[in-house]
């Protein structure tokens, strides 16, 4: 048994984790909506024990149909976690970036933007102290970070965590990841089916 971690957005992504192994996949899209059939066939197979998505807000630069779209999305997701999972969880950035020591502290002359920037690199730094292994997988083809990968994977990692009541179970280092891609992905993001692996077997 295990947890899937789920960060959304368009550059979202979901992870499943048992404890030693990790499956990841992109947010699944088609015509700018969470692909529900899409989900259940990525994640049919996957023995859950609970889903964990990470709580969306909207904020003023969003925009109207932005905030439409994000609120739309979240909606789907959290109506087909509930059907998939009796145990459902929805978790607050700062809860799991607390726990984990990501979450930065509020200071002045700091924008959101690199605030927001910041705590990206601070989540992918966590990570990469747990895993190294995993840095050909959150690293996009131009070098950027690709925070959605990095926070499902940690969200993930949290919430076993907290079921278990063990810390850092898999902060040694051994585990097993494959990263599948996807068959759709939202306009405008870059994506496709792929499979790798790294680390043991599982």
């Amino acid at each position: 048994m295990g947890v899937l971690g789920i960060d959304c957005g368009k550059t979202g992504a979901i992870c499943f984790h048992d404890g030693t192994f990790f499956r990841f996949y992109d947010l699944p899209y088609k015509d700018g909506e969470v692909d529900i059939l899409e989900l259940n066939k990525l994640t049919f197979q996957l023995p859950l024990e609970a889903i964990l998505i990470e709580e969306q807000a909207t904020f003023p630069s969003d925009g109207r149909v932005g905030a439409f779209t994000t609120g739309l999305n979240y909606g789907r997701l959290l109506a087909w976690a509930e059907s998939r999972c009796s145990n459902l969880c929805r978790v607050p950035p700062r809860t799991w970036q607390k726990a984990l020591g990501i979450a930065l502290k509020h200071q002045k002359g700091i924008s959101a933007q690199q605030r927001k920037k910041a705590t990206k690199a601070a989540a992918f730094a966590t990570l990469q102290a747990m895993h190294p292994q995993t840095a050909e997988f959150c690293i996009g083809p131009r070098g950027g970070i690709k925070d959605g990968t990095v926070d499902a994977i940690l969200i993930s990692i949290w919430g076993y965590n907290e079921l278990r009541n063990t810390y850092w179970p898999s902060r040694n280092g051994i585990g097993c990841f494959e990263y599948a891609g996807l068959s759709s992905t939202p306009k405008g993001a870059k994506g496709g089916q792929r499979s790798r692996r790294s680390g043991g077997k599982r």
